[in-house]
């Protein structure tokens, strides 16, 4: 059952009910609790995604394309407006916190947001000392140690979004996920791929204004 609601009741029965024995009866809600969004897109006309800066990443992989075709691919699904990317040259982060540059660039009457940033990936082989138990027809049934090679990528992002009425900030998310792989040889690409997941939803659901679902207990009477 899903409910739309974020009534303070639902959090005091679930209280009394932690509080009462076993044998009252309670319902399993669960409820679609709206995000805070500092940004009404629906008030805006067009997304203008603009390239990152990219202080590091592997040979073999354009970060600047990973990262706009992935906006714009995600930010479709449920903007009404248009989502474009747009060759806007930053020459350094300082850029971003200068309103007259982004209210230059908006068409007279033309509300815009931009989204921008910088955003890094970074490979790096890391070893592990790892210990299994000893064989027991050994004499001294020592613990056997081995060495093991992982690949780690780390992916940094700082995302910005920037109003085109006031040249100002609206919003902003640093991120900085690690994902440790097995395989000596795995690509760059894919890694950006898992490791954007992880992004996803701390990212979109604020700009998008996505509900999460959690759960709540009603009581019965």
């Amino acid at each position: 059952m899903n409910v739309k609601t974020n009534s303070p009741a639902l959090f005091v029965a679930a209280l009394l009910l932690a509080g009462c024995g076993g044998s009252v009866k309670y319902q399993k809600l669960r409820i679609e609790i709206p995000t805070y969004s500092p940004i009404q897109l629906d008030d805006f006309q067009e997304l203008v995604i603009t390239p990152f800066l990219i202080p590091k990443e592997p040979d073999g992989v354009d970060l600047n394309k990973e990262v706009t075709e992935y906006f714009i691919t995600e930010l479709s699904r449920k903007f009404k407006g248009k989502v474009v990317a747009r060759p806007i040259a930053l020459d350094s982060e300082a850029v971003f916190k200068q309103p007259e540059f982004w209210k230059s660039l908006s068409p007279a009457q033309s509300r815009l947001v931009f989204i921008t940033g910088k955003a890094s990936l970074e490979k790096e082989t890391r070893k592990a000392v790892l210990s299994r138990p000893g064989n027991p027809r050994d004499e001294e049934f020592s613990p056997q140690r081995t060495i093991s090679e992982r690949t780690v990528y780390i992916l940094e992002a700082s995302f910005y979004m920037i109003s085109s009425d006031t040249g100002e900030i609206v919003m902003s998310r640093d991120f900085k996920e690690t994902k440790a792989y097995t395989n000596p040889n795995q690509r760059a690409d894919f890694a950006f791929s898992d490791l954007v997941q992880r992004i996803k939803q701390k990212l979109f659901r604020p700009i998008l204004s996505e509900e999460r679902v959690e759960e709540r207990y009603l009581l019965l009477r």
